[in-house]
């Protein structure tokens, strides 16, 4: 198709040329990219290519839905310029905790490490600003709350009797470190996000999916924060082996938050699921759908963590984490890929508009036509003005 006619379709014609999208199943105008889920069309052109793409992520078509990708899934809604921003923030961020860990600055390196994605996650929300007309809600109901009840957490691990005893650690030890905490910290997670199930307007599978990971990564933040303070206090450089505090930085700065955020958001988007999106979606996500069982799931996975710390050694015990990690990853981000094609559904094509980011024609929905960039995830001051974002019922 020539760039004029996909202009003019783009323009708003009355006998507006469709195509079928691969990845979500709906018709959209034929331009280079869907407007619903950001899907590039040029397979959709091609009839004997038209399976290849099904398996694609809504939020980055570039990517596997079964890819482990952690950029991506944690901030699922940046347009795609700011998603390589995002991966150099983090990519610099791993880099600082382990230079201060391998230079012998172990409380800074756990410091750095503690708020490093809790911050990119303050970045994410502000930056996609999805939930402007809810600030007290969404802030103060998931960030907040995950980092008041991680700070409380930690005060209370620094007085259980979690350390080494002589000939190793005791089962009952064993039992309270590897199973009895991480359930608590579960349900501490929780508790706030699902609060919000409570609030009609956040209907979407998404919804649940941000409010979990969010909480999560502030509780993780907020509670190796406030277990740090006694070697805090030993100064700026105590004697440590430098390759165990590498490893034990990217642990507590990565591994533990990435974890965290996959397992609880993936659950509390099984609540979403369940109780906030229509029936013909409730079984969309399979078993781990039901909330039953992913609260189960979440469970062993948080369970399977806490027994690895518990009972390995630090090098194999991060090795085990980095694969409950990937497993976590790739729970939440199937629930994200659900929630994005909600939401793209429940809006309509009005009007078109000029996008701001490349300066073309394209019907005002959630993506550009012509260049892909997510119109919603713009940052406010380059969104077009009367923009319509997906309005949820109260």
């Amino acid at each position: 198709m020539t760039d004029e006619a996909r202009q003019e379709t783009a323009a708003g014609e009355p006998h507006q040329a469709l195509i079928t999208c691969n990845q979500c199943a709906h018709q959209v105008p034929r331009l280079e990219y869907c407007i619903r889920c950001g899907d590039p069309l040029s397979d959709e052109y091609s009839a004997g290519a038209r399976r290849e793409r099904r398996g694609r992520f809504a939020a980055a078509p570039n990517e596997s839905a079964r890819a482990v990708a952690l950029v991506s899934t944690l901030f699922p809604q940046l347009p795609r310029a700011e998603m390589g921003a995002f991966r150099v923030a983090l990519a610099i961020g791993v880099a600082l905790i382990v230079g201060l860990a391998l230079i012998g600055f172990f409380p800074v390196a756990l410091v750095a490490a503690a708020i490093l994605v809790p911050l990119l996650m303050v970045l994410y929300l502000w930056v996609v600003d999805v939930y402007e007309d809810e600030p007290i809600s969404v802030i103060g109901g998931s960030m907040a709350w995950g980092a008041a009840a991680g700070a409380a957490a930690g005060f209370i691990l620094r007085e259980l009797p979690l350390g080494s005893s002589i000939g190793g650690p005791k089962l009952e030890t064993i039992l309270l470190a590897g199973v009895g905490v991480p359930l608590l910290e579960a349900a501490l997670m929780l508790v706030g996000p699902l609060l919000l199930l409570f609030i009609r307007r956040f209907n979407d599978v998404l919804d649940g999916a941000t409010f979990g990971a969010a909480s999560a990564v502030s509780f993780t933040g907020a509670q190796l924060l406030v277990q740090s303070l006694p070697i805090l206090g030993v100064g700026l450089r105590p004697q440590t082996d430098a390759l165990q505090s590498v490893v034990q930085v990217v642990s507590l700065g990565v591994l533990q938050p990435v974890i965290a955020a996959g397992t609880v958001g993936a659950v509390a988007a099984a609540f979403w699921l369940r109780y906030r999106t229509p029936v013909t979606d409730h079984h969309a996500l399979g078993a781990v759908g039901v909330p039953a069982i992913a609260l189960a799931g979440g469970a062993a996975l948080l369970v399977a963590a806490g027994l690895a710390k518990a009972t390995l050694t630090l090098v194999p015990a991060t090795l085990v984490l980095a694969v409950i990690a990937a497993v976590a990853l790739l729970w939440l981000r199937r629930a994200l890929h659900l929630g994005l094609l909600q939401e793209a559904r429940e809006i309509e094509v009005e009007r078109s508009i000029s996008c701001p980011n490349c300066g073309r024609p394209t019907p005002e929905h959630t993506f550009c036509g012509n260049c892909g960039v997510s119109l919603r995830a713009l940052p406010k001051e380059r969104r077009p003005k009367g923009s319509a974002k997906a309005e949820k019922p109260a």
